[in-house]
């Protein structure tokens, strides 16, 4: 099971990171999508994830996955 922790979207708002906890082993999980206008829903776009135990880490592994995937300036 995964809790969200949190959500950072592009600035064009078509590619999202979800950093979830995984209730069983306590560790950060982060996850990219993209917007799939045609089906109207959020689909994994990450092939492979990162995990991590610091919510630090894992909010710098997340930009630096947005900025990658999504080509964007994340701040």
């Amino acid at each position: 099971m995964l809790e969200l922790v949190k959500e950072i979207y592009s600035p064009s708002k078509s590619y999202k990171v979800e950093i979830n906890k995984r209730l069983k082993d306590g560790l950060l999980e982060i996850d990219v999508y993209f917007w799939d206008s045609e089906w109207e829903t959020w689909l994994q776009k990450s092939t492979g994830f990162s995990l991590t135990d610091n919510i630090n880490s894992a909010l710098a592994i997340a930009k630096e996955k947005l900025k990658v995937y999504s080509g964007e300036i994340i701040e």
